[in-house]
């Protein structure tokens, strides 16, 4: 009995000692397995060809300056051959100028009803999908301010009436309640199509901090710009109204 017993307490004593390891290197396990990156991708979807299409987006900036515009002109994005990419000071600011001759659209089929009585169109007939025409990732020197990103990280660029806006919502244990922001932005678009051709363009920027501290964790703030309307028929030239959308504060900050 006494040899089960010392036994037992001889286990006790290695998993305290183990526990106390861990918990002392954790510092090193969470500096070692931290990262913090931003993303920043641009999508279009139409359903014609559009011809000698050039487009300004708005451009991650902070500071008077684009770390991201200025790797995407260098190329180290993810970006199709037949577009052509600079960055432009227009009566907006700083943006980002693309441009291609020709834009072929892409389309899926359409998930079909098991019940419709009208499957075999459905099953001929196609839906355009996003073409992704830019995607970059580009790791930062810092930790990300997530929760207080405004003044302080790279944000879309243009914004005008940046307004907080006041959601009640429950939130995952752990996890902290994100805020909520809309503003206006503006897209230049000029391209010639068909009459009938609709065409909806999406900017995303990301910035994340995440790491490894008995599994995975991390946060984030998002900022987004879409057409107001959505889509735009026909051909376009000119300034055209976008909505902006601006999330922080979400995910996990408490690591230890």
């Amino acid at each position: 009995m006494r040899t089960i017993i010392k036994f037992g307490f001889g286990i006790l004593a290695v998993m305290v000692v183990l526990a106390g390891l861990w918990i002392y290197h954790t510092p090193e396990l969470y500096e070692g397995f931290y990262r913090s990156v931003y993303s920043y991708r641009v999508t279009i979807e139409t359903d014609s060809v559009l011809h000698n299409a050039t487009l300004y987006l708005p451009l991650p900036v902070f500071a008077g300056e684009s770390k991201i515009g200025d790797n995407i002109v260098a190329e180290n994005g993810s970006q199709p051959d037949d577009w052509n990419y600079s960055i432009v000071e227009t009566e907006h600011g700083m943006m980002l100028a693309i441009s291609t001759y020709e834009l072929i659209p892409e389309f899926r089929s359409p998930p079909v009803p098991i019940d419709s009585k009208h499957v075999r169109e459905m099953a001929q007939s196609q839906v355009p999908i996003d073409k992704e025409i830019l995607r970059i990732m580009l790791p930062a020197d810092h930790e990300i301010n997530t929760k207080n990103p405004v003044g302080n990280e790279s944000l879309l660029s243009p914004k005008y009436n940046l307004t907080r806006l006041v959601y009640r919502m429950l939130y995952s244990e752990g996890g902290t309640p994100p805020e909520h922001y809309e503003y206006e932005s503006f897209i230049y678009v000029d391209y010639t199509a068909s009459p009938d051709a609709t065409v909806s363009i999406r900017i995303e920027l990301a910035g994340g901090n995440g790491w490894w501290v008995h599994g995975w964790f991390g946060n984030e703030y998002r900022d987004s710009v879409d057409l107001t309307d959505l889509t735009l028929t026909g051909e376009r030239h000119g300034w055209y109204a976008a909505f902006g959308n601006l999330v922080v504060g979400e995910g996990r900050y408490d690591w230890r």
